[in-house]
């Protein structure tokens, strides 16, 4: 889920909501679940024989089927008609007809800031035989990022479409979405025309590449967390535009599972997932894909979203993901408009501005400021109904401004030669830096709190000439001590889905701002706005969860180069040795914390999670039993004897649950645990509850105090139990929360520590869930 400096409009989002595609197509992709057992059409012959039962006159199975799956869902998907669908729906074998929703895709210093540095321990051996699935938007297969000298693990078996396999692109496959009426942007290739699966894949394991920076902003060495890991590429997003001529991106989701059917197979290693929509379980198909490839061994590491700072807009929420939350860095982005006789520069930070900072000041023109003007006014720029009126009659090398609403005119400032362009808008988004502007031209954007300086300055000088000069963006430490904070941009949870509101999402943090990596030269640095933006390079600055995903994805990586854990284990180890954060969120907007290298490779316990416990989970909460079986392909789950426990726990390395509406009122909440421990010898562990700040709950009791241990995978169970009182404390929300606290095991000699949230909350559930 990314942010790309030149998408502005578009809330420079790239994570990708669920959308549909125009009411009037006669055919539509739909996805058939269907029934485990007790019919003959489980097999893609069967799925073919039964479409070809229900198709109208006019109808061919060739033209309406589209895939079989065999490892993430029970079914098959098909461009269906109304008619069609309504036949299919009324079969028995059928469980659901559902449409294939569209989702939209959500370093150089980034890895250093997770203590993932260039001089850390590394297993090279192990770390090139793990491969990726990078599911996205394709790959530039050309980049310097994408080299290896070490060959693909011996097992692997090359698939690539469209280019050549080499030593670290070991896969390559295009999933495209043929039934749709769309007009193409791209022909079916794996080649990425947005710069999104690029850039995903280079944090994760682009190899070393030296002097990376980008126009002189975040110099230095460029590498991904793992960099000599190989990349499977699934490509499922694509670029097109709609009947109304908007150009967009599609990310179908009978593709997308297609993807992760192909990966599973393909026993990748992880999965990389930038995408995804909030939904609840019963909906969201991609989340129960995932569950498959857990049970064969693959973790997902996949992106909260960019929702920004609302609760209940956690995506990818499912137990099973590692849902990776969008953090700030410890260095930032600003850039100054200095006026002269101004004592202090306005100061921005949600503008990159990558030409040098002006050689002197500049005269400024105003279409507002215009009729104020005396001298010859002539036309330098003119779209839409707006223009930019000079009053000089000598225009070249002033510096414009005007409202974001008439953008289109920097087009033609640029061509007629401004020095540069101050761009004015309302609300800024930039609370935390977590939004970008650029032009191809020096530049800066004011929002309605900035730019009130400017109008000062204007009526302060009416009588005489009115000048400024922008400065370059700089990169700007941050003070000492500072602690991690989450980006404006990240969803904040908790769950949307009532089935899982007693788990905390996020998981984790990852450095998502102001990331750079890689990039394919044949697409334009700001594809959106202006036109004629023709700047192309290596490398690219973007922002989003997109970019805090691969992050998770790298050092879940890093660790099984290590440790062949299991994929509940692996997420444990990040989970548990994070570093602590603060957000005005709390816990629901970070999780267990900051991903943070320096004692991943040594939690000392894990919290183990295996796929019949998720199972026994649902089963528990009241799940379906046969949606159960359909979701997971198989039809000896049965749900019926197992007593329905709504309070019912998973053993998580977090510790969440929601007590009842009213506020003031009294709770018990008792949560059982089982940690594993994974080193060899003896060794004795004393838990102990730690808050910061004001204490929200009466007493929490952790039983027993002291586990001890003698080998290597034996397993002690706990109690925490917390008891208080609902008291509001969380006033933008009219909620309560237990805040900033936690339980710690700590290791007798006090080399270990293994932290573990504590949240129980009140607040009102969301208007909607997907």
């Amino acid at each position: 889920m990314a942010i790309a400096f030149h998408t502005f409009l578009l809330q420079l989002l790239l994570f990708f909501f669920a959308s549909f595609a125009e009411a009037n197509d006669t055919r539509k992709t739909y996805l058939v679940q269907m029934k485990v057992g007790g019919h003959l059409y489980g097999s893609s012959s069967g799925h073919q024989e039964l479409l070809g039962e229900v198709l109208d006159d006019d109808s061919t199975v060739a033209d309406a089927f589209i895939y079989s799956y065999k490892e993430s869902f029970t079914g098959f998907s098909a461009s269906l008609t109304q008619s069609e669908r309504q036949k299919l729906m009324r079969r028995r074998e059928v469980l659901e007809v559902s449409r294939s929703r569209n989702l939209k895709l959500q370093t150089t210093r980034s890895w250093d800031f997770m203590n993932l540095t260039l001089k850390a321990e590394r297993n090279l051996e192990n770390e090139s035989d793990l491969v990726v699935a990078v599911i996205d938007s394709g790959i530039w297969p050309y980049s310097e990022l994408f080299g290896s000298d070490s060959p693909p693990p011996l097992a692997w078996e090359n698939k690539c479409e469209n280019i050549t396999c080499n030593n670290k692109i070991v896969g390559a496959r295009s999933y495209y979405p043929k039934k749709e009426k769309y007009k193409w942007v791209e022909e079916k290739s794996v080649i990425d025309v947005t710069g999104h699966g690029t850039h995903v894949a280079s944090i994760v394991a682009g190899r070393k590449v030296e002097k990376a920076g980008y126009f002189g902003l975040a110099e230095g060495t460029m590498r991904g967390g793992v960099p000599n890991a190989k990349i499977a590429v699934y490509k499922t997003c694509w670029r097109v535009i709609r009947k109304d001529g908007r150009e967009d991106s599609v990310c179908r989701e009978d593709n997308i599972l297609k993807a992760i059917d192909d990966a599973i197979e393909d026993k990748v290693d992880i999965i990389s997932y930038s995408q995804g929509f909030r939904s609840t379980l019963q909906n969201d198909k991609v989340a129960w894909a995932f569950l498959r490839a857990l049970k064969n061994g693959i973790l997902t590491s996949a992106a909260a979203g960019n929702y920004g700072n609302y609760y209940y807009t956690v995506a990818n929420g499912a137990p099973w993901v590692m849902t990776v939350a969008a953090s700030l860095k410890d260095r930032y982005l600003e850039t100054k408009l200095e006026l002269e006789g101004e004592d202090k520069p306005i100061i921005v930070y949600d503008t990159i501005n990558t030409f040098e900072t002006q050689d002197s000041f500049y005269p400024l023109l105003d279409e507002k400021a215009s009729a104020e003007l005396t001298r010859k006014r002539e036309l330098i720029a003119e779209s839409n109904g707006y223009s930019i009126l000079s009053n000089y009659e000598k225009d070249e090398g002033k510096d414009v401004f005007f409202e974001f609403a008439q953008i289109n005119l920097l087009d033609k400032a640029i061509k007629e030669r401004e020095k540069g362009a101050i761009v004015l808008g309302g609300r800024s988004y930039d609370f935390n830096e977590s939004k970008k502007l650029q032009f191809p031209i020096a530049s800066i954007f004011l929002d309605e709190r900035k730019q009130g300086k400017l109008w000062e300055y204007y009526k302060k000088n009416q009588s005489k000439e009115r000048l400024a000069k922008i400065h370059k963006t700089e990169e700007i430490p941050r003070e000492e001590g500072w602690v991690p904070t989450v980006a404006h941009l990240s969803s904040r949870g908790p769950n949307c889905d009532s089935f899982l509101a007693n788990i905390l999402k996020p998981d984790i943090a990852a450095p998502g701002l102001d990331i750079i990596a890689g990039w394919p030269e044949n697409v334009k640095l700001s594809s959106d706005r202006p036109s004629n933006d023709y700047r192309h390079l290596r490398f690219n600055i973007m922002s989003g969860t997109s970019m805090a995903c691969p992050h998770a994805t790298g050092l879940a990586l890093y660790l099984k180069s290590f440790k062949r854990w299991s994929p509940s284990a692996i997420k444990s180890a990040l989970m548990t040795t994070s570093t602590e954060m603060t957000d005005e969120g709390y816990e629901f907007a970070y999780g267990s914390g900051h991903l943070n290298a320096t004692k991943v490779r040594d939690p000392g316990l894990v919290y183990e999670t295996h796929y019949q416990d998720y199972i026994d989970y649902m089963c528990k909460l009241g799940y379906n039993t046969e949606k159960l079986r359909s979701h997971v392909g198989s039809d000896k789950i049965d749900c019926s004897k197992t007593e329905i426990d709504h309070d019912a726990d998973l053993n998580y390395p977090t510790m969440t649950a929601r007590v009842p509406l009213p506020l003031d009122t009294p709770f018990k909440k008792v949560f059982h645990r089982t940690v594993t421990n994974v080193n060899d010898g003896e060794f004795t562990y004393l838990g102990e509850i730690n808050y910061r700040g004001e204490k929200d709950f009466d007493e929490i009791i952790v039983d027993p105090p002291q586990l001890k241990f003698s080998e290597l995978g034996e397993t002690k169970t706990f109690t925490v139990t917390v008891t208080g009182i609902s008291k509001r404390n969380w006033k933008k929300n009219k909620a309560f929360m237990t805040r900033n606290t936690w339980l710690t095991w700590t290791e007798k000699d006090g080399s270990r520590q293994v932290r573990s949230p504590i949240v129980i909350y009140s607040i009102n559930g969301p208007k909607a869930c997907m």
